[in-house]
């Protein structure tokens, strides 16, 4: 591009988001910010030349609308990742249609969810053939679905946001679904109307596509596979929300598996042999015993008194349970194989036990012990087996890097004092690539409009005695504050128990994470003058209050990672037996990405006013406790409940 070309860009980004520009006019009360206008050069830059970025920009910052202005201005299409659905959703109704109104009238913008969103036609009749109900109330459930689906075969989405009040974790939908081990893609006889389909056509001929880090995820695998793709063919993409971006490729490329997975196969081959008009009692011996080696398999953790185990390969119990499934399954595979060649359905029922057979080699065999964390997980009775990456950087690299020229990384909270080192590391990114790297300045004056406190004679949080001070620690800090507060725990069970010690004692509405749904207790806490939620670790982010409803951060501890997290656990074992430190490499640098998040909850516009309190004294004791600091935004640092009283006393 030439300089020209550059310098024009540059001026339509200023006529835009300048102290005078469209936005200016369009937005009451509009907020200049100079961060702003540099994030959108800076991403509009890595777009048309085609480079790889990483930028932080604080909250405030408005880097939705910036990295939004910058890829309408590229001209190219754009995939637009995010860390969860309800950011897809505000970014698909809310900022796009703003940005497409206001300024480029031709921006067109397609939203893609995951398959599992949408209703099936196929899996719908066949389950409707022989419902089964794993709850009573599930039945009056079926009834609405049907009638629902009447309507959205015709003129809907298929989608399960169009049926009112169904349970996230519904087991019913779950087998009405599409699924990608049961979809027969084009050999469907429903493959023309499929909701997916038609999804995927709409993201065709787009400018931006709005998808998931686990749907990106989920690309990159289907492509690796050469199965085909799930994201139509795009020129660049930016990954906002970065910061859970490892993780949820890190998910994603894993497996995950139970008995329950068995039993649906094995349910799924029966229907699929009898469709096929195939009766021979040979295979319904092998599928028997299928389920009763995963049964055998996976009942070896029932009894573990642990809610998360490690997996040892050399255990004989697992070794020969996982051997006797694998042999089991390859058994059913041959027998089928010569029928599958001549039937779709069969043909990906025996794509379905091969995968199988990848799967818990994977999560229970020796060969894969140096490449995946691999663990059982127990929640009452059900056991569910994983194995996941221990880095993904090599499959990044293959995946992505190479595939897209173009690529922005963005969050508020990417930089451990002052530094990409640990981002890009985790990502992938470095190695032989060199991305462009910035830290935006806070629009917000934190030395006026924040103060952080850590109280005085808290002794330190492995302390029996730890729970009960900051109790009274907390009830004082809420008495000053009014109420007004975020408590954030690392932990459900201090949370619940400085709960029920405060519960009464203070004349402030108190809300506890688990009582109700997460989106009603926003809404009540925004609403109840002085509410205080008491919450763990999904609250630590996408939680926007403005205003003095919420006046106070109080974290309960600094934010390190359980240290027997399987995925942690394999990776700080692989640092250290390569002669490396991981609490400074990994375990700090995590805490401190955490402890920005939940923060970040308190400064959300410019007459925003309020204080951080943390109970942890490591913050002031322990060397590593200056990464801490040096990765926040310039807060005065007191440890006087005077000086707390005082700083509140000045904003009335």
């Amino acid at each position: 591009m030439s300089d020209n070309s550059k310098i024009s860009l540059r001026n339509k980004i200023r006529t835009i988001l300048g102290p005078e520009g469209i936005m200016a006019e369009a937005i009451p009360e509009y907020e200049f910010r100079e961060q702003q206008i540099i994030m959108a050069e800076s991403v509009l830059s890595a777009l048309t030349e085609e480079d790889a970025l990483i930028i932080e920009a604080p909250t405030g910052t408005g880097k939705t609308l910036a990295y939004l202005v910058a890829a309408a201005l590229s001209r190219k299409k754009v995939v637009i990742s995010t860390g969860t659905k309800n950011l897809q959703e505000q970014l698909f109704f809310k900022d796009i249609p703003f940005v497409k109104n206001t300024v480029f009238p031709d921006l067109k913008g397609a939203l893609l969810k995951g398959r599992g969103n949408f209703v099936c036609h196929q899996r719908f009749k066949n389950y409707l053939r022989q419902p089964s109900f794993y709850e009573q109330w599930e039945e009056k459930l079926l009834e609405r679905i049907i009638k629902w689906y009447q309507v959205t075969a015709i003129k809907g989405d298929g989608d399960r946001a169009e049926i009112e009040t169904l349970p996230d974790d519904s087991l019913l939908w779950s087998e009405i679904c599409s699924t990608a081990e049961t979809c027969l893609g084009r050999n469907c006889l429903d493959f023309d109307r499929c909701f997916v389909q038609k999804m995927r056509s709409k993201a065709t001929d787009v400018d931006l596509v709005v998808v998931n880090h686990s749907l990106l995820a989920s690309d990159m695998a289907v492509r690796a596979s050469g199965r085909g793709e799930v994201i139509p063919r795009f020129d660049a993409l930016i990954v906002d929300e970065a910061h859970g971006f490892e993780e949820a490729v890190t998910q994603h490329f894993g497996f995950h598996s139970g008995v329950y997975k068995f039993r649906k196969f094995v349910r799924d081959c029966r229907f699929g042999l009898a469709e096929a008009g195939v009766n021979d009692d040979k295979f319904e011996k092998a599928l028997r015993k299928t389920e009763e080696q995963a049964k055998t398999l996976f009942g070896i953790f029932e009894e573990a008194p642990l809610q998360k185990i490690k997996i040892d390969p050399n255990d004989r119990r697992v070794m020969e349970a996982q051997t006797n499934l694998s042999q089991v399954l390859s058994s059913f595979l041959s027998m089928i194989a010569g029928i599958a060649k001549v039937n779709e359905e069969l043909k990906n029922t025996a794509q379905r036990a091969q995968d199988l057979i990848l799967e818990i080699e994977t999560i229970f065999g020796a060969i894969s012990e140096n490449d995946y964390a691999r663990w059982v997980e127990k929640r009452d009775r059900a056991v569910t087996a994983h194995a996941c990456p221990i880095e993904i950087s090599h499959a990044l690299q293959t995946r992505l890097y190479e595939k897209v020229p173009a690529v922005v990384f963005t969050s508020a909270t990417l930089a451990t004092s002052g530094s990409f080192k640990y981002f890009k590391s985790s990502v992938g990114l470095n190695g032989n690539l060199s991305p462009k790297e910035e830290i935006l300045d806070s629009p917000f004056d934190y030395n006026k409009q924040t103060l952080f406190y850590v109280p005085e004679s808290i002794p330190e949080p492995n302390s029996n005695q730890f729970v009960e001070v900051i109790t009274d620690k907390i009830g004082e800090i809420l008495s000053v504050t009014g109420g007004r507060a975020f408590v954030l725990f690392t932990s459900t069970r201090n949370m619940e128990t400085v709960f029920e010690r405060l519960k009464g004692t203070l004349p402030f509405p108190l809300l506890l994470q688990g009582t109700k749904p997460k989106t009603r207790l926003i809404e009540e806490f925004k609403s109840n003058k002085g509410a205080v939620l008491f919450a763990t670790s999904s609250f630590w982010e996408g939680v926007d209050v403005q205003g003095e409803a919420l006046s106070c951060v109080i974290i309960d501890r600094l934010p390190f990672a359980p240290p027997d997290d399987p995925i942690l656990s394999t990776r700080v074992d692989l640092l250290r037996s390569a002669g490396k430190n991981p609490f400074f490499l990994l375990q700090v640098p995590m805490a401190v990405i955490a402890l920005k998040q939940g923060l970040g909850r308190l400064i959300r516009a410019r007459n925003d006013k309020g204080a951080l309190c943390v109970m942890d004294t490591r913050i002031l004791s322990k060397n590593y406790g200056k990464f801490f600091f040096e990765s926040l935004h310039k807060s005065p640092l007191t440890r006087s409940l005077k000086a707390l009283k005082a700083f509140f006393e000045s904003r009335n």
